[in-house]
């Protein structure tokens, strides 16, 4: 049951993630961009990127709900879908937090796939 509630937990959070970057987050870096100089090509492509990752956050969190039902022994085909983001999640914590200078945020992102990764495989042994 605790697997379960973390899960969900994590699966949440991940995609709640998507209208806190898309809303909240946005508004310090529009801040920035339009301080700066630069080209509107460029920063064009910032806010492609900057929805995409949003929009990349609420379907992992629709994967993570899609790939509950398949979380059970013997039914490994759904938990890879939950076992991908989880590795994603983990692996760009670990590589912001170095990049960031150990900016203390990115560690969210480790739990997040820690998570998911964990419950997941718990979830699948249990009887």
């Amino acid at each position: 049951m605790l697997a379960g509630i973390l899960y969900w937990l994590a699966a949440v959070t991940i995609a709640l993630g998507a209208f806190g970057h898309g809303f909240l987050g946005v508004k310090p870096v529009a801040a920035a961009v339009a301080a700066s100089t630069l080209p509107a090509n460029v920063v064009a492509v910032i806010w492609i990127v900057w929805y995409f990752v949003s929009a990349c956050m609420l379907t992992f969190g629709g994967l993570l709900a899609w790939a509950w039902p398949g979380l059970r022994p013997g039914s490994p085909s759904r938990a890879a879908a939950a076992l991908i983001v989880g590795a994603l999640y983990f692996f760009t914590g670990i590589a912001s937090y170095i990049y960031s200078g150990r900016e203390p945020f990115w560690l969210l992102f480790v739990a997040q796939g820690f998570i998911v990764i964990g419950s997941t495989l718990l979830l699948r042994m249990a009887p």
